[in-house]
């Protein structure tokens, strides 16, 4: 786990409520001036933090009407059956998602394609065509109440906000640790 101080939960949490925030807006929301926020923005990227950034889209206007989740059941719990399978749906740009799961499947998929006839195509014509593949269970999605790529953080540094323990700080270097406005 990652040591953070105050400013740079501040930070995250700025960026998660609106990443487009011009640098100098975030800067005055945590209370720095914008070349010592810059830094911290770019140093939580290099850390691997911040992963990138990202915009919504309404799926539904682009043509992707159709979502659902995806069980998959390989043949055998081998490497070699788990590779070809994610080899094989890597290039499969309806296939949003793909996680390896513990139960009675093996991976569970987010799909998203224009109607439930593409979805047929790609379920039956390209899943189950990859020889690794058992089984195939669907669930479509009738509605989404929630969507967000990770849990919302707050500004307060306690243990409700990460969900484990006291949040440890770690004392930034003098260069990186900012100039703090008054």
């Amino acid at each position: 786990m990652a040591y953070l101080d105050e400013i740079d939960w501040k930070i995250l949490a700025a960026l998660q409520k609106r990443s487009n925030l011009r640098n100098i807006d975030l800067a005055n929301d945590v209370g720095l001036t914008p070349a010592p926020c810059l830094r911290r923005v770019r140093n939580l990227s290099q850390m691997g933090i911040i992963k990138g950034f990202s915009i919504a889209l309404d799926n539904e206007q682009l043509g992707f009407g159709l979502s659902a989740l995806v069980e998959v059941t390989l043949t055998d719990h081998s490497k070699r059956a788990a590779r070809k399978f994610l080899d094989t749906i890597q290039s499969k740009r309806e296939i949003i998602a793909c996680y390896m799961v513990t139960g009675d499947s093996d991976f569970v998929l987010r799909i998203m394609t224009a109607n439930i006839d593409t979805y047929r195509k790609l379920i039956w014509d390209d899943l189950h065509a990859i020889e690794e593949v058992l089984k195939v269970r669907s669930s479509v999605i009738l509605e989404t109440f929630k969507d967000q790529l990770s849990p919302t953080l707050d500004r307060r540094l306690n243990s409700a906000a990460i969900g484990e323990g006291p949040v440890k700080l770690q004392s930034l270097p003098h260069k990186m640790s900012g100039t703090r406005r008054r």
